[in-house]
């Protein structure tokens, strides 16, 4: 299990980030008074993982290796590099306009999103489909401990020291996870005698059952998450009660879904699970539409906590599914693509929804989600099946095993 660690240590940076970036930096600047249109802006700062699959190939063809591992030595410059700028950011005032910060964070998104192209590397080459459960588990429960830090902590030490302090303190954060990545070895050799890395267009055709999967399998989820930090300010919490508010989610209820979530894959099969855990989605946002007007600070709390717990399941389901539609020569560029989709997907719901919330009401975004949500379950059945038959999508094998259909069960 000492494999596993640098797994752990991968996603929780990318988590910290993505939450700083998505909640922290918002929740700040809601309390600071700015509203929802504005802030639907922020969700920009998260292009670069929209497009990271234009650079991927070129990052996989030119990964710099280390420790007898062909991509570790990218991840490592890139984290470094990542941890310079958290610390140039302290130094800008938060006081200047919203497009600068939005510039500045999307150039740190820009470093983390090429730094989540080798950790996927990595993770996809050092499993197979026995292991796979468990480095899945690893990947989304590190980006849910991250959200503590990106949240919890940026947003106490902003209270408490400012703006500089709560950046600086992701920057030493972002440094301190480096340690375990160096210490235990993943031996990962370099390819040879294979087709190089490249964005192949052509491509797109055989994957574009996968893509769209990915497109609407969290189009409502993702809304409510975007909902989550405003609404709960809204209601009242101060910034540090939010922070540990989200601490909750990300930890107890986030990694309670994980739980659920490995062991669906390993008992039913990933496959299986994908259309239940929508339902369970569809579910959660006809309750929200439904009970919007009733619910209390307290109720929301629980169904927000019910809404991660929900999304973490679908997580590990989703991606566990998407790691065995990957090509052998390039499986770190494959998957960047299907985490473009997911992140295009994101920026857009999360932009949507804020704009809604803003010009029409809380009630009114809540029940385009619940209608979303509803509606997607027949296409996804759809996808599903043409996913899952052998004969549909070529042998491809993250792991370079020989085949790697679907297996259920």
């Amino acid at each position: 299990m000492t494999r596993h660690i640098p797994y752990w240590s991968y996603y929780l940076h990318q988590g910290m980030l993505t939450a700083l970036v998505m909640q922290g930096v918002v929740g700040y600047f809601r309390h600071a008074g700015l509203d929802l249109a504005q802030l639907s802006w922020l969700s920009l700062a998260m292009l670069p993982w929209v497009g990271k699959f234009l650079w991927a190939p070129w990052c996989e063809r030119h990964a710099l290796p280390l420790s007898g591992n062909r991509y570790l030595g990218s991840l490592v410059l890139l984290q470094v590099g990542m941890a310079a700028l958290l610390g140039g950011i302290a130094l800008v005032e938060p006081t200047h306009s919203a497009w600068a910060i939005v510039a500045i964070l999307m150039l740190l998104t820009l470093l983390s999103a090429s730094h989540g192209i080798y950790a996927n590397g990595i993770l996809i080459c050092t499993t197979d489909e026995r292991s796979r459960p468990f480095a899945n588990a690893a990947q989304v429960g590190g980006s849910y401990l991250g959200i503590p830090f990106g949240v919890f902590a940026f947003l106490a030490v902003t209270q408490y020291a400012g703006w500089a302090a709560g950046f600086l303190s992701m920057a030493a954060l972002s440094l301190i996870l480096l340690i375990p990545v160096l210490l235990v070895r993943q031996p990962v050799p370099a390819s040879a005698g294979q087709e190089q890395p490249r964005f192949d267009p052509s491509s797109l055709r055989a994957l574009w059952p996968a893509l769209a999967l990915t497109a609407i399998y969290y189009l409502a989820m993702r809304g409510l998450m975007a909902l989550q930090t405003v609404l709960l300010v809204d209601q009242g919490m101060s910034l540090t009660e939010l922070g540990q508010a989200l601490t909750f989610f990300s930890t107890v209820a986030s990694g309670l879904g994980v739980l659920i979530g490995g062991l669906l894959a390993r008992r039913i099969g990933a496959w299986r699970s994908l259309l239940p855990v929508m339902v369970l989605h569809a579910a959660l946002a006809g309750l929200m539409a439904v009970g919007y007007s009733r619910f209390n600070l307290p109720a929301w709390l629980v169904l927000f906590g019910l809404v991660n717990a929900a999304a973490a399941v679908g997580f590990v389901t989703l991606y566990n599914v998407l790691m065995g539609l990957v090509r052998p020569h390039q499986p770190a560029s494959d998957y960047a693509l299907f985490q473009s989709v997911d992140m295009a997907v994101a920026m857009l719901a999360s932009m949507i929804t804020l704009r809604v919330a803003h010009y029409t009401g809380y009630q009114t975004s809540l029940t385009l989600l619940a209608v979303v949500a509803a509606i997607s379950l027949w296409p996804a059945s759809r996808l599903r099946h043409r996913l899952s038959r052998p004969a549909v999508h070529e042998p491809a094998a993250a792991n370079l095993e020989p085949s790697l259909e679907p297996r259920h069960g």
